[in-house]
């Protein structure tokens, strides 16, 4: 079946570059990232600068075009205003089922366990702060999914923000503090890039190292969404600040997170502590210390609810469906 769409192929090639470059050279790289089920090969067209490739399925261009028409203007990919009960919040619980994450001093208590039980505390939260909204977890018992299998649930859900929510670990054991991601294809630290790389369960190149996908991922941590999940990220780690003003504010950092990059809405990964340090995992484990934590994160949501959605909504006028 293939074969008899090899013929056409360097004219719809030619077509197809002279289409995606008319929208600039972020499309052409986004449509690349986003819709590989219908590439059948990558090239780099020298004149141009544009992905080559040859057609697999023939009826997907057309949903190609349109991702990349959207992804190659950053208004239309903006947060859309939505009502109280519109709002979906999805929420991922750090690894699950074979993958354990890291571990407390002890080796009693694991990530995933932590993790878990972080993601029912805020989904109750939010139940009081957003009655009306949706909140969504990713997996609700001790399973295993994959990094991808999280962002397809999220956008299948129809996320308006996801949060991942993780536990740390340092190879000394001795670091502490607390610290929120947003995507970015460049690590903004060696130490963000270890996070990356350990939540990854993969390779992660050091910062300032690129990879043939850097540049469309680098458009899309460009996008509105990655500003909208700057601010909430911003919002995380100063809750988080109030309800502890003696642990460490580790900030706002970078780094290319497998989880982040496929969701379709404002996406955040939150490290709550370090598990392996002895005092940071009694803020972790003990339930009424960890209740403080997600307080905070369930604040942050709400303030950032009223801050883009429902102003975005009240100037508008429209829910922006």
């Amino acid at each position: 079946m293939a074969a008899s769409w090899m013929a056409p192929a360097k004219a719809v090639q030619r077509s197809a570059c002279s289409a995606i470059c008319a929208r600039g050279g972020t499309a052409n790289r986004v449509l690349a990232r986003l819709v590989p089920q219908f590439l059948a090969r990558l090239t780099l067209y020298p004149t141009c600068r544009c992905m080559s490739f040859a057609i697999l399925r023939p009826w997907l261009l057309l949903v190609g075009f349109v991702t990349a028409f959207f992804a190659a203007d950053p208004a239309k990919a903006a947060p859309r205003p939505a009502t109280p009960t519109e709002f979906v919040v999805v929420v991922d619980p750090g690894h699950g089922g074979e993958n354990d994450g890291c571990e407390s001093p002890d080796g009693t208590v694991r990530e995933k366990d932590v993790t878990l039980a972080m993601a029912r505390q805020l989904r109750a939260e939010l139940a009081d702060l957003l009655p009306h909204a949706t909140v969504v977890l990713t997996r609700e018992d001790d399973v295993t999914m994959t990094l991808a299998e999280r962002a397809a649930f999220a956008n299948r859900v129809g996320a308006d923000l996801f949060v991942s929510l993780h536990a740390n670990a340092s190879p000394g054991h001795g670091q502490t503090g607390y610290e929120t991601y947003v995507l970015d294809v460049r690590a903004s630290t060696l130490e963000a890039a270890r996070t990356a790389r350990r939540e990854n369960d993969g390779a992660l190149p050091a910062p300032g190292a690129d990879d043939p996908a850097a540049v469309a991922l680098r458009q899309l941590a460009s996008s509105a969404h990655r500003r909208a999940a700057a601010m909430l990220a911003a919002l995380v780690q100063r809750a988080q600040g109030r309800r502890f003003p003696g642990r460490v504010d580790r900030g706002v950092r970078q780094a290319p997170f497998d989880v982040l990059m496929g969701v379709r809405a404002p996406a955040v990964l939150f490290e709550a502590g370090f598990l392996d340090h002895p005092d940071e995992s009694r803020v972790l484990i003990d339930p009424r210390r960890r209740a403080q934590v997600v307080r905070g994160l369930a604040e942050a949501i709400a303030t950032y609810f009223q801050q883009v959605h429902v102003r975005a909504g009240m100037g508008t006028g429209t829910d922006g469906r």
